[in-house]
């Protein structure tokens, strides 16, 4: 009986992405330090971005078969079961894949609640390397930012926060269809 050939897994470090280049330089040192620490069976691994930035996640998958994997799996670099979890990952991976027939893909779960995030954030905390503000003191990593720019939650988003009332609602103009509304 031949024996079979193992099949060659690719891993995608994938996370949201972001217009900051140096977050996104952050998740290609991921993937390369990643890829050094587990090369004895993770060979072939690329970072990617959700969106608003390259590689994505269809660029990452090719980057994968291109080396030679036949099977992908997606690490998203996300804490929870959020929307992009559910939703979004799985459907620009499904279609990434639709452009190389004959492979298998997985998406593994978040990172989650785990000991080695609590000991992360222990780490954190121990560190105290960050500045102590008092109250009313401008925080020095806002000095560059336009006041205009200072604000309370990410300009994506559909949704925004009454700051006064803690009511969430849909933004005017952002698309979503909720109760057969677009807004």
């Amino acid at each position: 009986m031949p024996m079979s050939t193992p099949t060659k897994t690719g891993v995608i470090i994938c996370d949201h992405g972001s217009r900051r280049a140096q977050s996104n330089e952050s998740l290609e040192e991921v993937a390369k330090l990643f890829a050094a620490r587990f090369s004895d069976n993770c060979d072939i691994v690329e970072p990617a971005h959700m969106e608003l930035a390259m590689p994505d996640i269809a660029a990452a998958y090719a980057a994968c078969v291109q080396r030679g994997a036949k099977h992908i799996v997606v690490l998203p670099f996300f804490l929870a079961h959020g929307k992009h979890f559910m939703r979004d990952i799985p459907s620009l991976t499904s279609q990434a894949a639709a452009d190389f027939p004959g492979t298998t893909y997985q998406i593994a779960e978040p990172l989650g609640i785990d000991n080695l995030i609590l000991d992360l954030l222990k780490k954190r905390l121990d560190a105290n390397d960050q500045p102590i503000l008092a109250s009313g003191e401008d925080d020095p990593r806002l000095k560059d930012t336009p006041a205009t720019d200072k604000r309370i939650q990410c300009n994506t988003c559909p949704f925004e926060l009454n700051k006064d009332t803690g009511v969430v609602s849909i933004k005017a103009g952002s698309g979503v269809v909720a109760g057969g509304v677009r807004y």
